[in-house]
């Protein structure tokens, strides 16, 4: 087959990498912007001009034959081939310019990221960032996210991961609260206040403890449970209850003395704490945009860590 042959296909290949990797007709239609119809139509042009069946059909999935495994492989090499000679192209540009896609957990972004990312579109008017703020698991490759940002200490393989801080969970209640209800000295007396919880898996309401010569597991109770950072900080300043918090999220309401850190002796475990990372594909010939918003990104957290 030529170079004249092979044109046409080029665009039903992509269609079938979609295909294979949606395992659905419909899924990729929506992702490549087509009717269900045109992508059954453009596989059947693969497949007739390969004289190929690559695609096993039924009324509940679509998976690969075994030829179509073999296919499915060298389209896809094709396409990440094309992407680098892309990427190529637009990392040799001199302006900073193009789209960014980033991704981050809620309280994070409002704290600490999105201040960062706004002065970021001040400094390059050329570059556009579409920001995605979500607390469950993405796929940066499966959902085209450029850049993530992730509390965690196991990071996802096979991208690059640079650290950025460390986001620690902190206990804090309101003066007027501790004032009425007493402030714990152990945690074990936590079982006799109203602690707020995350509730949002069997088990929140169960704060694991560790000091220097102690590990410990406190179950709390309470009225509420609430996995919503600013509604579980709102209810502890109007003198709810005791709950955790990532340290980012309060720490300009400890420093005004609005809410007073219980038991800093001790280290509170849960979720949404851990190393904060920043990830984003290997390449050699990263577009300009991504490098100038990841060193824009180290940059702006190195200053944080040094005031």
């Amino acid at each position: 087959m030529n170079n004249t042959d092979l044109m046409p296909l080029l665009s039903e290949m992509t269609v079938f990498v979609t295909v294979a990797d949606e395992e659905s007709f419909s899924q990729a239609g929506r992702k490549l912007g087509m009717a269900a119809s045109s992508v059954s139509r453009s596989i059947n042009r693969l497949e007739k001009s390969l004289q190929t069946k690559l695609l096993e059909r039924t009324t509940r999935q679509v998976k690969l034959s075994t030829a179509g495994a073999d296919v499915y492989l060298q389209c896809k090499q094709m396409l990440d081939s094309a992407r680098s000679a892309v990427q190529a192209a637009h990392s040799m540009l001199d302006a900073a310019a193009g789209v960014i896609r980033i991704a981050a957990p809620k309280a994070f972004s409002k704290h600490v990221l999105s201040p960062i990312v706004l002065a970021f579109l001040d400094s390059y008017p050329g570059i556009s960032v579409k920001f995605r703020v979500a607390d469950h698991f993405i796929d940066p490759v499966g959902e085209e996210v450029d850049v993530i940002f992730r509390l965690t200490n196991q990071p996802l393989e096979g991208l690059i991961s640079k650290t950025l801080t460390n986001a620690d969970l902190v206990m804090c209640a309101s003066r007027e609260y501790l004032e009425i209800h007493g402030n714990p000295a152990h945690p074990e007396e936590l079982a006799l206040h109203q602690c707020i919880s995350l509730g949002e898996q069997i088990g929140d309401d169960e704060w694991r403890f560790t000091n220097a010569h102690q590990k410990i597991t406190v179950k709390t109770q309470s009225r509420f449970a609430v996995n919503h950072t600013e509604i579980r900080k709102a209810a502890v300043l109007q003198h709810m209850g005791i709950s955790t918090f990532p340290d980012f999220t309060v720490q300009s309401e400890i420093e005004s003395g609005e809410l007073i850190e219980i038991l800093p002796d001790w280290h509170v475990s849960g979720n949404y704490q851990g190393k904060v990372i920043m990830q984003y594909a290997q390449s050699n010939f990263m577009p300009i945009q991504i490098r100038k918003f990841v060193d824009f990104i180290h940059l702006q957290f190195q200053h944080r860590a040094n005031q």
